[in-house]
């Protein structure tokens, strides 16, 4: 009889998934899945042992049971897959790619993590894509078509652009703003065409974009884990899933309805799931055959989903609409804005996007071997555990404590991967035949002179694929051989020389005595003596320098402290006037070029204040007026050398802050505990400094520096009080393009609404003035928080401690007194002329060709033998100016793969250079290949003319105008080293060579 009965089901579910839809009829599109962070309130291992292995293995027993109707599910997290691939037996293996191949499992996003859209950069989000890519077409020679973000706090414009030259032609989002989204389902614009990059690579970047009506997890009472199947019986379940499919039809111009089935780590028992809602399924279709009801049901993975929306789309004639911006900020309510997870846990920010620039450097140093020493496997384990960090609640600083620890933990040992790896790569390259390898020198590490030795060698290189000139910070010992000390001030001569590729060309340099700031500003300051010197370097190349004790220098300038107060400092492009606390009060410039004109004064009013914020790890929320603490200065040094002047201070403020001995919970505007206040003084280090090379690139950059730690309950922001007249808008990036901020109101912002003017940026943010033409850019040494909170404002967000929980899931107060030093560098520019701009703020090749130069700085490598190091150029002949080697990594004993990035300005021609005679180390070019973004698929035609748009937009007009060019499927002549980049593109190829 069961038999009999699961016939019937079966003969029923046939009927309707090969039912043409009529008038009037709604199908609803069941989509099994199970949301796994890779981390959150407990670590990734932890989640797989407890929940995720289980989960895929019951998952793929359920699929294996034929006698039901044809299950399938999506799954997203590819990290979690390869760990359980590789603890599963070979049948249970075979029977998930035999599922694959029958189209039962199909893989969304596909990348090792679901990333964040906010805080994760170009290059980590394309590597986890690419990680997760690799493990799918090696495993079941498969790639992803469909994206599925529907857990981040926000959407970007960078998704739709870097998914759609992936080879998506549709993507899944959730959380956009509410406002937005009851209006897109007042108008029935939940589906849209989304271009992520309209000013510059245009129908590249088109993706079908599908938002939830509702959220990512089950229906109320539909979710099979629990008892709600017994609890309300199938008649009320069959009803209220008829209704429910009546009522979100509305909200689609289709009548083809998505419900998700799952939620975060749902399909714990597959098996009990499935077998309730194959009951559900056959009832609903089952009063359909009976002409009880106008819903037909079936399980479907997004491919089926998408494939019957768009035909139903093109047999009516209807078309999508537009959208060509992103969807920052997110907000639940009016009082809940998610703008604080754009800052919190900034010392987790800073280490990844450090382990990150160093990761790329030593894969770029696998490519340039000559010889057939490579290390793939080493780096792709340090790629896997960078990709982990770009999940949306890892970089984002969402996690419990421990779990930020287990990031760290992650990082850490990507970071002792890649120095290794590094350290051998670079020493081949040097020299195919050297014995030993190069020590890597890390931001705060020191040259050490071995017992004995009076001379030491040290290698520069440039991990950029242009010429790069910076002024070089090195840390040297402080003590000599036998105890005594080097840096006394009263020593009245640098006790350094420094030469330059032979002991016998010296060159000038700084050298100051120095010592490392405390926070707590105890007694066991380390001194040592710090080395400045400017260094060019060609395009992917390294500079041999050795560094010598010498009792007289003669080009040695010893820099010494001085205590007495300076109100300025200065260098050939600005005066910067300083106010008491060695905070920049105003710029006086001497070009024309920087700041509207030679002698002309900017006022740049720079504070280190502070918000009370009682908001939580993702949620920013005031409730008083931003304040400086009371605050005094403890002490001042000035140092004047040949190429820098420097400003620093140590300002101790004095905090009222809360009790953390307890959890305090903050909803809307009623706060459950009363918090205790105790009194602390803190230590902050400021460091102002302007460079004078000559170079004027360099030269115009004023760099800041700030040691502070987490204070309980607040938000440290620096903020520039400018007289440039922006209309309280800013410019702030993606990882790829600026992208235009407007804040909220023209007037003064209200206590508790300044955070809704907050955004992310990745690298770069500025703002301008059309009527004076002036401009003031800021680069970031991490993701954070930034706004414009008045006429000529820009702050940024720099640390947070919370001691309130914002009730988004941690259940913990995210309490952060970590220190950190967050670094920018700022300078006053022109706005291009209405010529080479596009809607208010052109110029974004230039600013992302120099926060490419700060994100990614010269490496300094240590030797023991001087006589396998070298200065040794990898690249014969300069690309063009604004082509850029995005990534580079060896893929065989005579094979690289590169993508290749035109940052140009969105409005200039294409760019076309010549592969052929550019690398020392390539003979000839034996054939070229070209893939898509994962280097890992090959490029086709994702054509997706069959999406039909009116290109209106969905929030009333469109930004910019609708460009065709470059054409979404524009591949490169194979036959030839020639190639030919639109503005903002990237090509992705493979080079085999002689």
């Amino acid at each position: 009889m069961k038999n009999f009965y699961y016939f019937i089901l079966i003969l029923l579910f046939f009927n309707e998934v090969c039912y043409s839809l009529k008038d009037g009829e709604i199908k609803l599109h069941l989509i099994p899945h199970s949301h796994c962070d890779s981390g959150w309130t407990s670590t990734m291992n932890e989640y797989y042992m407890g929940q995720v292995k289980s989960i895929i293995s019951s998952m793929v027993q359920s699929l294996n049971v034929e006698s039901n109707p044809p299950r399938k599910f999506v799954w997203s997290e590819i990290g979690f897959l390869e760990q359980w691939w590789d603890d599963m037996p070979i049948e249970i293996k075979n029977d998930f790619i035999k599922h694959v191949k029958n189209d039962r499992i199909e893989f969304v996003n596909g990348g090792w993590v679901m990333n964040d859209e906010a805080c994760a950069s170009l290059e980590s989000v394309i590597r986890q894509l690419s990680n997760g890519h690799k493990f799918i077409r090696e495993k079941f020679g498969k790639q992803p078509e469909s994206g599925w973000q529907i857990d981040p706090f926000g959407h970007s414009s960078l998704t739709p652009t870097l998914q759609a030259q992936f080879g998506y032609k549709h993507v899944v989002l959730n959380r956009i703003h509410y406002e937005l989204k009851k209006k897109f389902k007042e108008e029935k614009n939940l589906q849209f065409k989304w271009r992520g990059s309209p000013e510059g690579v245009g129908p590249k970047s088109d993706i079908l974009a599908h938002v939830f009506d509702d959220f990512y997890t089950s229906p109320p009472h539909m979710s099979f884990d629990g008892y709600n199947f017994l609890a309300y019986g199938l008649p009320r379940l069959t009803m209220e899933m008829i209704e429910l499919a009546r009522n979100r039809s509305v909200f689609y111009k289709s009548p083809h309805v998505l419900i998700p089935m799952g939620g975060d780590f749902a399909f714990k028992n597959a098996y009990k799931s499935f077998e309730q809602m194959d009951q559900l399924v056959a009832s609903i279709n089952g009063q359909h055959a009976n002409g009880e009801s106008n819903v037909i049901c079936q399980y479907s993975t997004l491919a089926d989903f998408f494939s019957d929306t768009i035909n139903w789309h093109n047999e009516n004639k209807v078309s999508f609409n537009y959208y060509d911006s992103d969807f920052f900020p997110y907000a639940d309510d009016s009082n809940t804005y998610w703008t604080g997870y754009y800052t919190s846990r900034p010392l987790l920010k800073g280490y990844e996007r450090h382990v990150s620039s160093k990761l790329r450097s030593a894969e770029i140093l696998s490519a340039l071997q000559n010889d057939e020493k490579y290390y793939p496997n080493q780096l792709l384990n340090a790629s896997k555990q960078v990709s982990i960090l770009q999940h949306h609640d890892a970089i984002s600083g969402t996690s419990k404590k421990h779990v930020v620890q287990d990031y760290f933990s992650r990082l850490q040992k990507a970071d002792i991967l890649v120095s290794e790896q590094s350290e051998k790569l670079l020493a081949s390259a040097l020299s195919q035949h050297s014995p030993t390898k190069l020590d890597i020198i890390d931001i705060g590490g020191s040259l050490n002179f071995p017992k004995n030795n009076d001379a030491i060698s040290f290698i520069l290189f440039n991990q950029l694929s242009w010429s790069k000139e910076e002024l070089i910070s090195i840390k040297v010992q402080s003590v000599g051989d036998h105890g005594e000390s080097l840096n006394s001030p009263t020593n009245n001569a640098c006790p350094y020389v420094l030469a330059q590729e032979d002991f016998l060309n010296e060159i000038e340099i700084d050298c100051s005595p120095r010592s490392d700031f405390k926070s707590d500003q105890s007694d066991d300051h380390k001194e040592f003596i710090q080395i400045d010197f400017p260094a060019k370097l060609k395009p992917f190349s390294s500079k041999l320098y050795y560094l010598k004790r010498k009792s007289n220098p003669n080009k040695s300038n010893w820099v010494l402290p001085k205590t007495n107060h300076f109100n300025s400092i200065e260098n050939s492009i600005y005066t910067a006037n300083l106010d008491e606390n060695y905070l920049i009060k105003s710029l006086k410039s001497k070009s024309s070029r920087h700041g509207g004109g030679a002698n002309q004064i900017t006022e740049i009013n720079q504070q280190l204040l502070t918000y009370s914020d009682i908001g939580g790890a993702y949620i920013f929320r005031t409730n008083k007026q931003v304040f400086q603490p009371p605050r005094q200065v403890y002490s001042t040094f000035t140092y004047i050398g040949k190429f820098y002047q420097e400003a620093q201070s140590i300002l101790q403020d004095t905090h009222q802050i809360s009790n953390r001995n307890g959890y305090y919970y903050y909803y809307g505007n009623n706060q459950q505990q009363q918090q205790q206040q105790q009194t602390i003084s803190t230590f902050n280090y400021n460091s102002i400094k302007l460079i004078n090379t000559g170079n004027e690139m360099i030269d115009k950059k004023i760099n800041f520096n700030f040691h502070i730690r987490g204070i309980n309950g607040t938000t440290t922001i620096n903020r520039f009080t400018t007289d440039i007249d922006n209309n309280r808008e800013l410019y702030s990036d993606n990882g790829l393009e600026m992208m235009h901020r407007k804040s909220i109101s023209s007037q003064s912002v209200e206590v508790g609404r300044e955070t809704q003017s907050y955004y992310p940026t990745i690298n770069s943010v500025y703002i301008e003035s059309q009527s004076t033409g002036k401009r003031f850019v800021c680069n970031n040494d991490r993701s954070r928080g930034v706004s414009s909170q008045g006429q000529g404002c820009l702050e940024m967000a720099l640390h947070r401690s919370l001691t309130y929980e914002d009730g988004k899931g941690l259940e913990i107060p995210a309490i952060d007194e970590s220190s950190i030093n967050a670094r920018f560098e700022c300078y006053l520019d022109e706005v291009p002329s209405n010529s080479q701009q596009s809607n208010g703020g052109g110029g974004g090749d230039d600013i992302r060709k120099q926060s490419i130069n700060y994100q990614h700085k010269f490496q300094i490598y240590q030797g023991q033998d001087s006589s396998y190091m070298s200065s040794k150029s990898f690249m014969l002949k300069p690309l063009p100016e604004f082509i850029h080697i995005l990534s580079m990594e060896r893929s065989g004993p005579r094979s690289i793969k590169l993508r290749i990035h035109n940052i140009e300005n969105n409005n200039q021609s294409p760019i076309t250079f010549d592969l052929n005679g550019l690398f020392s180390f390539i003979k000839s070019i034996k054939s070229i290949k070209e893939y898509n973004l994962s280097l890992i698929n090959r490029f086709v035609d994702n054509n997706i003319d069959n999406i039909i748009s009116s290109h209106r937009s969905i929030v009333g007009k469109n930004l910019f105008p609708i460009k065709d060019t470059p054409t979404r499927f524009n591949p490169i002549n194979t036959k030839q080293t020639k190639i030919t980049l639109y503005p903002s593109e990237i090509k992705a190829i493979e080079i085999t060579y002689h």
